[in-house]
């Protein structure tokens, strides 16, 4: 997710030094202003492929936030791979790199970052429309482009996998520090104190980055209030009941509106090696349902 180890540790003290009525906010006054976040820079693939008339949409792969760009082609060979032999023109986007981490900036810049790429491939191709695929962090600058800056009317398919949508609590995240079941989660602190957003945020960008997914910034309620779908786009989403990040599992990723096809990889796939929140892009299983939903 977008809260960083940094912002987690930050939180699991705050976590038990809070209580349920401390709720008073500071205050314009006194509460610190958050760090300017950078965009970022990306990493364009040449387009050096086009549309088929039994594939006229290419395909824009946006990873996750896990590891470092260096990670990305060993990450991705089996997705790439699986759309690649199937014919699809696929291209592999990275942007809001900040110090080799993916989606590590400002996220509606990220937004713009990726509605550029799709403007370049759309005018290099003449494809009218392309098909999305979207792991993690790179879901929610999917959804930030088609419903925030008006994307969907270029797009035909934005298939994602293990997002984070409504309901996630961010306590997967306190895992590493051995906390389970914490008497309040970070979503839950965050949105019963404010301020602490811009506490947090003033103190690094990666906290200023993970706060704007707090379901108090104007990041999250301009992409979550309301629809999160858009008219004309088929969503398709998969969500693993061993994800250790979207927490809580399957609740945090799947999209429940009309004409959403919500998938569960355990129920699809009983007699597979397990996944996580991570491996799931990597595994044979998926790259198979993926194909499966850019050919429905």
């Amino acid at each position: 997710m977008r809260i960083g180890m940094r912002l987690a540790a930050v939180l699991v003290g705050a976590i038990f030094a809070s209580t349920a009525t401390a709720t008073a906010d500071p205050g314009p006054a006194t509460t610190p202003a958050a760090a300017a976040l950078p965009a970022g820079t990306t990493i364009e693939p040449p387009i050096d492929c086009g549309p088929t008339a039994a594939h006229p949409n290419p395909v824009i792969v946006l990873p996750g936030g896990d590891g470092n760009t260096s990670d990305t082609d060993a990450q991705w060979a089996t997705m790439l791979g699986a759309l690649r032999g199937a014919g699809n023109c696929t291209l592999l986007f990275q942007g809001g790199i900040v110090n080799g981490k993916r989606w590590a900036g400002d996220i509606p810049a990220e937004g713009h970052q990726l509605a550029d790429f799709i403007a370049k491939v759309r005018q290099a191709t003449g494809a009218e429309q392309v098909d999305i695929v979207a792991h993690s962090a790179g879901t929610i600058v999917t959804n930030d482009y088609l419903k925030v800056l008006g994307g969907a009317p270029a797009v035909n398919h934005a298939v994602l996998i293990t997002p984070e949508a409504r309901g996630c609590d961010g306590a997967g995240l306190l895992a590493p520090f051995g906390i389970e079941n914490p008497p309040i989660t970070p979503v839950q602190l965050l949105t019963a104190l404010p301020f602490l957003s811009s506490v947090l945020g003033s103190l690094s960008p990666d906290m200023a980055v993970a706060t704007e997914m707090a379901p108090n910034s104007d990041v999250y309620k301009a992409i979550f209030d309301g629809n999160v779908t858009q008219p004309g786009v088929r969503y398709s989403v998969i969500a693993t009941r061993n994800d250790q990040l979207a927490t809580p599992a399957v609740t945090c990723s799947l999209i429940d509106e009309p004409g959403v096809t919500n998938a569960v990889y355990e129920d699809l796939f009983p007699g597979a090696d397990p996944v996580d929140h991570s491996l799931i892009r990597s595994s044979p299983q998926t790259g198979g349902w993926v194909l499966d939903q850019l050919r429905s």
